[in-house]
């Protein structure tokens, strides 16, 4: 219980909005006062004093004042509702704002050990369980059902102590059983966060794979699988209903005694002298309260515990500290040259995907990765970015550690086209703004026009103001790849990385894209990871990789003339070009 009051404190005070919360506070207690106190006390003066009297002007008096305050109520009532949702509102809209920035921030291996699932989850469903845990959740049970509870019981003890006490007893005996029970739903509460992670993922994997999927034939195994799921989840939810119900049962059982104890006690003193009958009624009336406002409070246990468990998991994810700092070190303002030292690196720190590696790259030179899929090439370029950072050896930049320069500076100065083509909303232009907030629309032409794609782009009905983002099959793959080449050009960058960009394209656009390499290369070190080993004939070095391993090295005349691995895959291709 202990742990459970520190980690709500801190949740208030990650939530925010105090000021908010406190005036939350005195406005629903001010509600509860008037409806409970002043209320049936001007209907007691009307009934027992105004009405027997005859007397019309306090009766009106009265009647005034009641209905006054009837209406201050029902707008207190209506503003208090109105400031749960608006801050329910912000408070999910704060921890998905937290949640994504985190995201942001957090390093690649957090996106290499968790699933699509896990992300969805935290953006989701536990911003939305979480945003409702104080606005909503621990206002209707605490300020509301527990405060009423207490003000009835309170009322009850100067009714009859005695009686009172043992009420209390047996609702605190009722609670004890309640928090039994209601331990066990935390663990089906997790299950079934495991089990929504899953279903989150199988949705993306179904959305983003539909195609894959519907070529290989397996749709009915997804469908399956998805059911299967879905089954689970279900069961899951129906067993965490049945707990529910139990628990609930159990303690209506325990309470109804409470009324039997009242009419047993009651009746004998009232026997004896010493209660009245209206004693024995309000005794009752406010048993029937107690139990109303205590099953307020505990029907609200389950969706409390929901909302603690994803507060809990987003506090978890907003204190990792597996992030990257962006702004620790100097300023990168131009890369002259870089040099790969005898590199090692492996991603689960058992099996090494990069061994002893060592390259070294000036200005105006142009480098190719090539090797079969698993060889390590896209990981070296992920190297240079400090998506993942050497396990041994080092990597420098301008004769210095690139460690030593902040990673904003450095990301700034390295342009990667990558081979998934990414369209941004909407037009031309801003799809190439995204990169440069700054650039000019003729600068923007002049860049396309280097590109060869000019032309095409003139020729559309809106031109450069073409939404190319809601209308995709406006340009070819290969045209919309020269987009990641435009983005790019437009940063000016010192260092351009090309993975993999003419593996998915035609022969006609693999043309336009092999030019778009040609200027986006000039005066710029240049590293090309390619399948397509026409794309990297002029380059100035070829890499041929193995098992994160340098296997061989040189011009492309030169590794011919070797005979070795690279001349076994170039002749390879070419009997399948031959063939196609």
């Amino acid at each position: 219980m202990g742990n459970k009051l520190k980690k709500l404190k801190e949740m208030y005070k990650d939530m925010g909005y105090n000021k908010q919360f406190i005036f939350l506070f005195i406005l629903i207690e001010s509600t509860v006062i008037m409806e409970i106190f002043t209320i049936p006390y001007i209907i007691k003066n009307i009934i027992n004093i105004e009405i027997p009297e005859k007397n019309i002007l306090g009766l009106l008096i009265f009647s005034a004042i009641y209905i006054i305050l009837l209406l201050i109520q029902c707008y207190m009532v209506l503003k208090h509702c109105d400031m749960r949702c608006i801050l329910k509102r912000k408070v999910q809209r704060d921890l998905r704002e937290k949640v994504f920035n985190k995201l942001q921030d957090v390093k690649t291996k957090f996106y290499d050990d968790n699933e699509a699932g896990v992300i969805l989850q935290y953006l989701q469903t536990d911003t939305q369980e979480a945003g409702a845990l104080f606005p909503e959740i621990i206002v209707e049970m605490c300020f509301m059902g527990l405060a009423r509870f207490t003000i009835i019981a309170i009322f009850m003890m100067f009714v009859d102590i005695k009686i009172t006490f043992f009420i209390l007893l047996i609702y605190i005996i009722g609670f004890l059983i309640t928090l039994y029970f209601n331990k066990k739903t935390v663990k089906i509460i997790n299950d079934i966060r495991k089990i929504n992670i899953l279903l989150y993922s199988l949705i993306n994997e179904g959305i983003n794979g539909f195609l894959t999927i519907k070529i290989l034939n397996i749709v009915k195994e997804k469908e399956e699988e998805l059911k299967s799921k879905l089954q689970e989840y279900n069961d899951r939810n129906n067993l965490l209903e049945k707990i529910i119900s139990i628990y609930n049962n159990i303690f209506l059982f325990i309470t109804s005694f409470s009324t039997s104890i009242i009419i047993y006690t009651s009746g004998i003193n009232m026997m004896e002298g010493i209660a009245s009958y209206s004693q024995i009624v309000l005794l009752l009336e406010y048993s029937g309260q107690l139990e109303y406002e205590f099953k307020w409070f505990t029907k609200h246990l389950t969706d409390f515990n929901k909302s603690f468990v994803s507060y809990s998991k987003i506090l978890e994810f907003l204190k990792l500290e597996n992030v990257e700092d962006l702004e620790r070190g100097s300023e990168l303002e131009k890369i002259n040259s870089i040099e790969f030292k005898k590199v090692h690196f492996s991603y689960n720190g058992n099996q090494k995907n990069i061994s002893d590696f060592s390259l070294k790259l000036d200005e105006n030179k142009k480098v190719a990765l090539v090797g079969k899929t698993g060889a390590g090439k896209t990981t070296i370029t992920g190297l240079l970015c400090r998506f993942y950072e050497p396990i041994k050896g080092e990597i420098l930049i301008n004769g210095i550690n690139y460690k030593e320069y902040n990673l904003e500076s450095l990301r700034k100065r390295i342009g990667y086209v990558m081979q998934e083509v990414e369209i941004f909303p909407n037009t031309i232009i801003d799809n190439i703004r995204y990169s440069n907030k700054n650039i000019t629309v003729e600068n923007i032409e002049k860049i396309f026009k280097k590109l060869k794609l000019h032309d095409k782009i003139v020729e559309l009905e809106k031109g450069y103001e073409t939404d190319i983002y809601n209308n995709p099959d406006i340009l070819s793959t290969g045209e919309k790849q020269l987009i990641n080449f435009a983005r790019i050009m437009a940063l000016d960058t010192d260092v351009i990385i090309l993975d993999e960009v003419t593996s998915a394209l035609s022969c006609e656009t693999e043309m336009l894209v092999e030019n778009a390499i040609n200027q986006i290369s000039k005066g710029k070190i240049v590293i090309i990871v390619a399948h397509r080993l026409s794309t990297i004939k002029n380059c100035d070095e070829i890499i041929f990789m193995k098992d994160g391993k340098i296997v061989e090295r040189g011009t492309h005349e030169e590794l011919l003339e070797q005979k070795g691995k690279y001349y076994d895959l170039y002749n390879v291709r070419n009997e399948l070009l031959k063939e196609n």
